[in-house]
């Protein structure tokens, strides 16, 4: 019977029915509530995964990713030396005291164990050192200070030369320490790590600056041999502390030799250093430098090394090194002569040659009625038996009229000096 109402459509009847129930026009579940049946019904399963994925990640942290961060601190951080020196040379060895610091910006401060390390200059390679060193346990820190004390070997003299040559004639070289260590850091597995760091240096900057500090004459050999005697200034801008033993330089000047000097018991220090210098000139070949082209008795004189020797064994390493370095300087030999009395305008003042001269015993009576002289200095006295040549216009005579002691007379050149061995005695 009809109660006057519209039936319910059969779409109506539906979308009234509950959401939940079984029955057949039930409505299905939300992809939420599918993850979260899932998850109730197999959380075991899941729980396994994410243990497995936890292992993996730490083991490839502990032994991959650490390693790696390890090595990188290590290869970011900064090698300064600070000072080092080289003393008790050998052909074969030298004392090496160095004292570098380390320094890390990185969060981690690991500890790495003692190692050898290879010392090698960067363009000849790992494969060419010319010396080893063994780098003491360090902790690192901000700055860490590291001390070598010891003995190195020279392993390779070609390379060993190089790098000599390289600190002695540039204002800045390079060297490369490399080494591989065990790294500890806290519960970490002990990792391995290569310690490679080039740093660069000041060298001696082809000792640009020395110079003759004093300089002296004497016309009479000392009882070592020597007749120059003075000191030198040697600029060191470097770091280093070298011990050279006794140093033996080549004098020349326009190529031509006149003489070498000796340094003894050399060691430079960083900053200014002045030693004293002994030698041997040739006398000659400086008194016909100074009367021809140097007429102001300065002369420019090139200096080159010669010898390195301690303890009575020449130093291959550094004896090239100096052999191989140039070095420029001004020699007043006037004011030398001065400081004997001798006026230097008396040896160049006059006209030269043979006229110049006073004739010896031996050939006085062939050149007095042939020769002409120039007026003789005020310091000079005239010489008896001949009217017309004088020594006094080369140098000054004793009131006998004899030449001054390690020079004679010569009516060839008009001055004959006393010849001197060609080495240094000091």
């Amino acid at each position: 019977m009809s109660t006057g109402e519209p039936k319910p459509s059969l779409a109506e009847t539906i979308e009234d029915a509950p959401l939940t129930g079984g029955g057949p026009y039930a409505a299905r579940p939300t992809f939420k509530q599918k993850v979260i049946n899932h998850f109730k019904r197999f959380w075991w399963l899941h729980l396994i995964v994410f243990l497995a994925v936890g292992l993996l990640l730490t083991l490839l942290l502990i032994f991959v990713g650490f390693p790696r961060i390890a090595q990188n601190g290590v290869s970011d951080s900064k090698l300064n030396i600070t000072s080092q020196a080289v003393s008790n040379p050998t052909p074969k060895s030298v004392d090496i005291d160095l004292v570098s610091i380390v320094s890390s910006s990185s969060s981690f401060h690991p500890t790495l164990d003692s190692f050898d390390a290879a010392l090698f200059l960067p363009a000849a390679g790992s494969d060419h050192p010319f010396g080893h060193l063994t780098i003491p346990s360090l902790k690192a820190a901000k700055n860490s200070t590291v001390t070598v004390n010891q003995t190195m070997q020279i392993v390779d003299m070609e390379q060993f030369i190089n790098y000599n040559e390289q600190v002695l004639s540039n204002e800045t070289y390079q060297v490369t320490l490399k080494g591989r260590t065990a790294l500890h850091e806290g519960r970490f597995p002990v990792t391995h790590v290569n310690f490679e760091k080039t740093t660069t240096l000041k060298g001696l900057n082809g000792l640009k600056g020395f110079k003759v500090q004093t300089f002296n004459i004497s016309l009479e050999p000392l009882s070592d041999g020597s007749n120059i005697q003075g000191s030198v200034f040697i600029p060191n801008p470097s770091v280093l502390t070298i011990t050279m033993g006794n140093v033996t330089l080549n004098l020349a000047v326009d190529k031509t030799p006149i003489g070498t000097s000796t340094i003894q018991n050399v060691v430079l220090k960083p900053g200014d250093n002045v030693l004293p210098m002994r030698g041997i000139s040739d006398q000659a070949a400086v008194l016909n430098l100074i009367t021809s082209k140097y007429k102001d008795g300065i002369l420019p004189v090139n200096i080159t090394g010669n010898s390195s020797v301690y303890n009575g064994q020449h130093l291959p390493y550094y004896e090239a090194a100096l052999q191989s370095n140039v070095m420029n300087t001004q020699l007043d030999v006037g004011k030398a002569l001065a400081q004997i009395g001798i006026n230097i305008s008396s040896l160049t003042g006059g006209t030269g040659g043979s006229s110049d001269s006073q004739p010896s015993s031996a050939a006085a009576s062939s050149s007095a009625g042939s020769s002409s002289s120039s007026p003789p200095s005020s310091s000079a006295a005239p010489a008896s038996g001949s009217s017309a040549s004088s020594s006094s216009a080369l140098l000054p005579a004793d009131t006998s009229g004899a030449a001054l002691p390690g020079f004679a007379t010569s009516t060839n050149s008009g001055l004959r000096v006393r010849e001197t061995p060609a080495a240094i005695v000091l």
